[in-house]
């Protein structure tokens, strides 16, 4: 009986061995190594590169939706900083795209498969934002006087930054940011707090860093679409509305949206007020110049 018992027992074990062994290859078949976003499109090319701040490197994933209209046309810059990811990012690309906009949506450091510590939207998130606009308006498909920039969440004060200390976009859209930290962080949910202290040590210098209303330059020409959900429960609606009024003061064109029920992750729901304002903002004098 224990003879046949273990004789069944090395049975049962080589049954498992071999099962694991086709699950895994079959597996294994369905995993093509290297298969990227763009591989799923016929108009997606990547757009990765690598910024560096002092010793440490910074390797930033990125994809570039091309438009099928010819000539040099507006482009956007995507800055995803933990609101959906780049699959997402451009899948949505795909409508604007066929607008007559090169897309190119990058996540910031920490955020998608772009390497980090985020540092809550530190120095090496400005560098990457203002070295993939560097890169999108280098192109020679692109229009560099016609350049906007899109930034969600975290990504929205990476956005902000960039606007801060680069006066190329001639558009900015900015969702469910953090503006002013200095203000935020004494009323901030406990969530938006723990999310901070696990990146950074919240000192006043460092949160000034990150402040865009504290650097805003005293004039700005430029457009603005500010959306933010009225119930987001991590950071709350006035950010947004304090950084309208802010840019008002200082001449921007600023158009809001606060939508009543939502909280943080807007998803879909912003993109007629988007596409609304990249057709006022971005291609508007390229129906003016055609007529």
């Amino acid at each position: 009986m224990y003879v046949r018992s273990i004789r069944k027992s090395a049975t049962l074990s080589s049954v498992l061995y071999i099962a694991a062994i086709v699950l895994a290859t079959a597996l294994a078949a369905c995993h093509i190594p290297g298969k990227s976003i763009a591989s799923n499109y016929k108009n997606v090319d990547q757009f990765n590169f690598d910024v560096a701040q002092g010793p440490k490197n910074y390797h930033i994933e990125g994809y570039l939706t091309r438009s099928t209209e010819m000539g040099k046309r507006p482009g956007l810059l995507v800055l995803n900083g933990g609101e959906g990811n780049e699959d997402q990012c451009v899948k949505m690309s795909q409508g604007i795209a066929a607008m007559g906009i090169q897309v190119a949506c990058v996540s910031i450091p920490g955020y998608g498969n772009s390497s980090g510590p985020s540092r809550f939207v530190g120095q090496p998130s400005v560098l990457a934002s203002r070295k993939a606009l560097d890169m999108l308006a280098g192109r020679t498909d692109v229009d560099s006087s016609r350049l906007a920039v899109w930034g969600l969440g975290h990504g929205a004060l990476a956005a902000g930054l960039l606007m801060d200390y680069d006066s190329r976009p001639r558009a900015l859209i900015l969702e469910s940011g953090c503006y002013d930290p200095l203000t935020l962080w004494p009323e901030a949910p406990l969530r938006t707090k723990l999310s901070i202290l696990r990146e950074v040590w919240p000192s006043k210098r460092i949160l000034k860093e990150r402040s865009v209303i504290a650097h805003l330059p005293p004039k700005l020409d430029l457009s603005v679409l500010i959306m933010h959900g009225q119930q987001d429960n991590r950071m709350p609606v006035k950010q947004a509305v304090t950084l309208a009024n802010a840019l008002r003061e200082r001449g921007a064109k600023v158009e809001t949206c606060y939508f009543p029920t939502a909280s943080h992750d807007l998803g879909k729901r912003v993109e007629p007020e988007l596409r609304a304002f990249l057709r006022d903002n971005l291609l508007g004098t390229t129906s003016a110049a055609a007529s």
